[in-house]
């Protein structure tokens, strides 16, 4: 009977992938009116309740607020006017499931995209990126986590630990040849689920999951195997955000995808995570405002490059990218301010060192183990030591394989912009968490 419910639900879902989407406006059924969700920073992302009754979750006072489901629309950050991914989000429960059957009925035409129907909360998720990850700890809806991707990159200790407490369940249950043996330590653990570039498709399978978070590239020509399953596949298209605070902003979806552990509330948006995530972004907003204000009023400061050479190519950020705005915003000098790409930019290395004059503090990231030294550095390349920053030894690293670089920064720029200030105004204004000289 379950099976025949399943099926039968999943032919109504079907229905609804073929549900317009076009730029601009886009509506779920038959142009159903409802509230749209003012985002304030993010560009790429709209978010439009349908049915909502009681009040709004914005001002924290969620007890009684509800909606019958929501409509989430992701634009293409590489062709404008189009929209990458439509999702629409239907509580779980009787009610949703009329729901579902009543959209699945609507005629709609249009330009086709992907539009997947997602029944929150969802309770067990594939989850292909670190940030994201540390984002779900932080909104307190952790135990959704239920397998990973690129497992070795990921710094956050818990997340190894219920990996490994997956790896130990799992041996024990072939030693033993017990199915049940460790079930309740299983409920807890997280699966490792291979490359994100390669995932293990058999064990995601297993894992039975209600949604996998990835990020979307340009030009990707699809997910592969993963499009075939059937699951619901969030491209998590926050990166492409050219603001700090409109890739932050990007938690009031995710918030209402999931619900909290071990809350029992009277209602299923309370039960959400949703109105922690929007507490969140209030005090990144409030903090980020504060810091960029205070370097607003320091002299100019110093020009901080941000990376290092890669190949033959030497990438950096463009003039109106995330980093680029940071390093604005903290009243930093750029060697590229003036672009207007909001992008990286492929530069040659011979046009960084053209300006190497210029560059007072060298400030990059690299995957390693171990602190470079100068030496390993002119040994990599020969013409670093044209960097001003190089000859004065204003160089700062930061090792993403031991610090939460990425899984910190990239829902926090606050704590990246105060990083920004205190390298180009110097260490008088605080101390750096995440590089260091």
């Amino acid at each position: 009977m379950m099976n025949r419910k399943i099926y039968i639900f999943g032919a109504l879902l079907a229905l609804l992938v073929q549900t317009a989407c076009q730029g601009g406006k886009t509506t779920a059924g038959e142009a159903e009116e409802g509230d749209t969700l003012k985002m304030k920073y993010a560009k790429l992302l709209t978010i439009v309740k349908h049915g909502e009754k009681g009040t709004a979750s914005l001002n924290n006072d969620a007890e009684d607020a509800e909606y019958q489901y929501a409509e989430v629309n992701v634009a293409n950050p590489w062709k404008a006017g189009t929209l990458l991914h439509r999702y629409i989000l239907i509580p779980k429960g009787k009610e949703g499931d009329e729901m579902v059957a009543r959209l699945a009925l609507q005629r709609t035409s249009g330009m086709g995209c992907t539009t997947d129907t997602v029944r929150t909360p969802v309770e067990r998720s594939a989850v292909f990126i670190a940030p994201h990850c540390q984002l779900m700890y932080e909104m307190g809806c952790q135990q959704a986590i239920r397998g990973v991707c690129d497992l070795d990159y990921i710094n956050i200790p818990d997340v190894k630990k219920r990996a490994a407490l997956s790896r130990n369940t799992a041996a024990r249950k072939a030693s033993s040849g017990n199915v049940s043996a460790g079930n309740a330590a299983a409920r807890n653990s997280i699966v490792d689920c291979g490359s994100s570039m390669a995932p293990d498709i058999e064990r995601i399978i297993a894992l039975k999951p209600e949604a996998i978070l990835l990020s979307p590239f340009e030009n990707s020509g699809g997910y592969g195997k993963l499009d075939k399953l059937h699951i619901p596949i969030i491209e998590a298209a926050d990166y492409m955000e050219s603001s700090p605070l409109g890739r932050a902003e990007w938690m009031k979806f995710y918030g209402m995808l999931f619900k909290k552990d071990g809350n029992a509330p009277k209602t299923a948006l309370a039960a959400s995570c949703e109105p922690k995530a929007d507490s969140l972004f209030v005090k990144i907003e409030k903090e980020y405002l504060k810091l960029k204000a205070e370097a607003a009023g320091y002299p100019k400061g110093l020009s901080i490059l941000t990376e290092r050479k890669t190949g033959n190519v030497w990438y950096v950020p463009g003039g109106q990218s995330t980093i680029g705005i940071l390093l604005k915003d903290a009243n930093a000098r750029y060697i590229f301010e003036d672009d207007e790409h909001s992008g990286s930019l492929a530069m040659s290395p011979e046009q960084i060192l053209a300006k190497g004059k210029q560059v007072d503090v060298w400030a990059f990231k690299y995957f390693g183990g171990a602190p470079l030294s100068q030496a390993q550095l002119l040994q990599e390349y020969d013409g670093y030591k044209a960097l001003a920053a190089f000859s004065r030894g204003n160089i700062y690293q930061v090792d993403t394989s031991t610090v939460p670089y990425f899984e910190l920064t990239s829902f926090h720029p606050e704590l990246l912009l105060r990083e920004f200030i205190i390298l180009a105004h110097g260490e008088r204004f605080g101390k750096l968490k995440f590089y260091k000289k």
